[in-house]
């Protein structure tokens, strides 16, 4: 397995060993790809979009950063994602994206988290995307506020290389669909900005309301007591050296 950083001009990809695996594979960085790629060469009659999707997966990114403020799991080589994925004709992806970024919006301040919403320059966009969003919540220990969601329009980008079309009412013609994506929750920095938003003085952690009866109806996290470490000669090492003596 190899991976290039993002400061050369290579994919920033993990990129399996071509012999060992006969072919050219990476590790998927986002469930979207597997998304789309479900969906190519179909074809949609537009009373049945849009098609909302979403998926849950394991992602691999290769990129790395040296800066203070993502260290620890801000920034990590494998993650668990939950993505949101959809089709639909060209006139109403603009109307979707919103839809997207509301839900985010609303996700994430139903856990108590302090956002701001970005409506992403030109020059910060993929080659993909037509208009994105990046969510952001604040992180008191990072005293920053950092992104933990996005949503794009990517218009007819994916779907002319995909294969992807629509069928008008009362039309025989086809049309390339519009395609957009947006995270629904990044594990690793959801966490953080959970426990540094809800920590309390005394260490503990007060749980949104809305995740209280997944954890059966706990309100707090408490500073768990972890066992002291005792260290102990190894046998193998004294039987080791009884043997060459």
């Amino acid at each position: 397995m190899r991976f290039s950083n993002r400061n050369t001009n290579c994919m920033i990809v993990y990129t399996l060993d071509e012999h060992l695996y006969k072919g050219e594979y990476c590790l998927s960085g986002t469930a979207e790809m597997a998304l789309a790629g479900y969906l190519m060469n179909q074809v949609f009659h537009v009373t049945n979009l849009p098609l909302r999707l979403a998926a849950v997966s394991r992602c691999y990114r290769a990129e790395t950063s040296g800066t203070l403020e993502e260290r620890g799991i801000y920034r990590v080589h494998q993650f668990t994602k939950v993505e949101m994925f959809a089709v639909t004709d060209c006139d109403s992806s603009a109307m979707l994206l919103e839809e997207f970024r509301e839900l985010q919006e609303e996700t994430f301040a139903m856990l108590g988290l302090h956002l701001q919403t970005l409506d992403m320059p030109p020059h910060e966009l993929g080659a993909p995307a037509f208009r994105k969003y990046d969510i952001e919540a604040w992180m008191p220990g990072r005293q920053i506020f950092g992104e933990v969601s996005s949503c794009s329009d990517c218009t007819d980008y994916q779907s002319r290389r995909l294969n992807i079309k629509y069928q008008q009412r009362g039309s025989d013609s086809l049309l390339h669909a519009h395609t957009l994506n947006g995270t629904a929750c990044a594990i690793p920095r959801m966490l953080i900005a959970l426990l540094e938003t809800h920590q309390q003085a005394d260490g503990t952690v007060t749980i949104p309301e809305a995740l209280q009866p997944y954890m059966k109806g706990k309100v707090t996290i408490g500073c768990q007591n972890i066992p002291k470490m005792k260290f102990v000669k190894s046998k193998h090492k004294e039987q080791k050296h009884k043997n060459c003596d």
